[in-house]
């Protein structure tokens, strides 16, 4: 089967650690792509403005972020998922009684923190979240919130999981990327219904879609894809579940695979 979409989860999949990746290489990948009308996604659980800049120089990308609540391409979101009202202030209410965690309310105009939050936590959600405001408290945010993004101890996330799970209910889904960061999500809004989405906007069937990843987050995405990969640094589930792997994030796995399927290696 011919792929004509491919689909990449960012943090430890398409990016190193150092959160770069082969703009060499992957120019000849992202041209051949083009040329052979075959769509590049970008897949993950940050924010839309953070994932347009990682490839504001390749025009044609599209975006699936916020782990699937928001789907896009530069010029403009095409769709969102977003939690009604009531909902936020019962995954607030329970956040605000979980100790040692900080948060961050992801909206699609921007990301909220509170003003309270440690410094070097404020710094490091700019990263991830270029668009974000520091505020006195969540109440009447002016947005749609797409996800809740919390920083746990990282050799306590699964029990930290377990707690937020049964504070909220089943009405969401927890999920991780693993290193401590836990997201909060609607039930059966994931990575999957982005590209779902896309199939049926693109007319692309999922066994035409290719696509990498190293977590939890990115489970459904693999098992909906025909094409699915681990990298070699991914979880013990997701090395299970894809069918196939490639190298890890820090040798350009997600660029090793592609140049191998479509015969670029040359």
């Amino acid at each position: 089967m011919t792929i004509k979409l491919v689909a990449t989860d960012m943090d430890a999949t398409f990016l190193d650690d150092d959160k770069h990746f082969d703009n060499k290489r992957f120019s000849k990948i992202y041209d051949y792509m083009v040329k052979n009308q075959i769509y590049f996604v970008s897949a993950s659980g940050n924010q839309y403005y953070q994932l347009k800049n990682f490839f504001k120089d390749y025009p044609q990308t599209l975006f699936v972020a916020e782990n699937g609540a928001l789907v896009g391409s530069h010029q403009e979101i095409f769709k969102t998922w977003n939690f009604p009202q009531s909902l936020v202030e019962k995954i607030i209410d329970a956040l605000e009684n979980i100790e040692h965690i900080n948060y961050v309310v992801c909206g699609q105009k921007s990301a909220y923190v509170l003003e309270s939050v440690p410094k070097d936590y404020y710094e490091m959600t700019k990263f991830y979240f270029p668009k974000t405001k520091r505020v006195s408290n969540f109440a009447n945010l002016n947005d749609k919130i797409l996800k809740f993004s919390v920083d746990c101890p990282k050799d306590e996330t699964e029990e930290y999981m377990e707690k937020l799970s049964s504070a909220i209910g089943p009405s969401v889904s927890i999920v991780t990327s693993g290193h401590g960061d836990i997201d909060i999500i609607q039930a059966q809004v994931n990575k999957a219904t982005g590209l779902l989405y896309l199939a049926e906007k693109l007319s692309i069937k999922p066994e035409q879609m290719c696509a990498f990843g190293d977590g939890g987050n990115d489970l459904e995405m693999l098992r909906f894809v025909g094409h699915g990969v681990a990298m070699k640094n991914a979880s013990p589930i997701v090395l299970k579940t894809a069918p196939y792997q490639t190298v890890d994030n820090n040798q350009q796995g997600v660029l090793s695979h592609l140049e191998e399927l479509f015969d670029l290696r040359h």
